[in-house]
Formats: C-alpha cells, sequence, structure tokens
C-alpha cells in the first residue's frame, strides 16, 4: 500500500494507493503482496494492458500484442457538449482493450474508428459509455474487413498514399500506420502491387527506451 513505482512506459512514478487482492467474488485492500497474488489498482488512466510497474532497476518486459480485427465503425458523437467524457471514455476502454481505435488521416474527421474481432464490442462500449459516462453515441459501418499493420512505418507506407485501391490508410493511437482493406482477394493484390512493403496481422508489440 501506498509503494511508489516506476510506469515503464511513460516514464512517470505512480504511488499505488489502494491496491486490493482479489480472490473469486472478494476484494480486499491490503499492505502487502507475494508471488502468485492478484492485485488490482484503482488508477483509471494510468495503465494499460501489458505495462510494466518496478522499483528500483528499469525493467520492460515484452508487451501483448493486438490482433487484426475485422470489424470497423466510426463512432460519433452526437452531443458536442459531451466531447470531453466522450473522448475520456474512448481512451479509458482502449487502455482496457475492450477495443482497439484507429484515426483517420484527415485532419478533419477527428471521430474515431473503432475496430473489433466481433460485433459483441460495439455494444459493450456504447452501453459502457452510456452508463459510466453519460455519453450517447451513434455508429457508421465501414466496408473494410481486413487491417495489417504496416512494418517499417511511414516511411514504407508512403508508398502507398494516392495507389490504393478498395483500401485506406488509417493511423493507431501510437501513430502507426494501419492498412484497412474489403477482402482477402483485396489484400493478396494490394501485396502484389507493393511487393516491398510488408503488411502485418499482428499489431507489432510497443517498445520503450
Amino acid at each position: 500500500k501506498d509503494m511508489q513505482v516506476l510506469h515503464t512506459r511513460t516514464g512517470k512514478n505512480v504511488r499505488l494507493s489502494a491496491p486490493s487482492k482479489l480472490f473469486a467474488q472478494r476484494r480486499e485492500t491490503i499492505e502487502t503482496a507475494y508471488p502468485g497474488d492478484i492485485v488490482g489498482f484503482v488508477n483509471p488512466g494510468a495503465f494499460s494492458i501489458g505495462d510494466t510497474i518496478t522499483t528500483g532497476r528499469k525493467i520492460q518486459y515484452e508487451g501483448i500484442p493486438s490482433f487484426s480485427p475485422e470489424y470497423f465503425n466510426w463512432i460519433r458523437n452526437p452531443n458536442p457538449s459531451k466531447q470531453k467524457n466522450f473522448k475520456k471514455g474512448i481512451d479509458q476502454l482502449r487502455e482496457e482493450g475492450a477495443v482497439q481505435v484507429l484515426y483517420s488521416l484527415d485532419d478533419f474527421d477527428i471521430d474515431p474508428v473503432l475496430a473489433a474481432v466481433g460485433q459483441l464490442q460495439f455494444e459493450v462500449v456504447s452501453d459502457r459509455l452510456k452508463v459510466e459516462y453519460g455519453v450517447d453515441c451513434t455508429y457508421e459501418p465501414l466496408p473494410w474487413g481486413v487491417a495489417r499493420w504496416v512494418k517499417g512505418g511511414w516511411d514504407a507506407a508512403d508508398q502507398m498514399k494516392g495507389k490504393l485501391f478498395n483500401a485506406q490508410l488509417f493511423k493507431d493511437h501510437w501513430d502507426r500506420p494501419v492498412v484497412l482493406v474489403k477482402n482477402q482477394w483485396a489484400l493478396d493484390n494490394l501485396e502484389e502491387k507493393f511487393p516491398d512493403v510488408e503488411l502485418l496481422g499482428v499489431a507489432p508489440v510497443l517498445e520503450f527506451d
């Protein structure tokens, strides 16, 4: 309890003010934890799945990969006065791993694209935005069915700009290029058209200095 740790992804010190030990349906605040304990932290917005915290020597474990989604929707906020809560809710759900979030390269379209492996994830997001953040949302389906991260970053992705058919470039939360295509046939054509660009079905694991 009240332990100061280093959050290696952000480089910030975090105080674990109210750690809880979890066992079945029970939860209790604890002073000390031991190897094998499952501990929960009440610290919204600070942690993402795969993060490492440490004391003393800085340690960074390999992150957890994000698998390729197959369903894509624009998510719109119909009430501009609640934009702050809308953004906060989307950021929190992304950090929890409830859904992946992509962004248009068009600066005029600020609404995010939600990317999921199943339609149920969209229902979970809309329900939680309503209940936890008091925000309504609407969805606009996108015609894409396959996502691939571009290995080599924007230096590689820039080769595709203006030359895509049945495909579109987006960026993820970490500003990495992601190309969305309609189906496997379109993906095969894309790979044939750009043989020097490697496309990844799983998001690259994040690395931090």
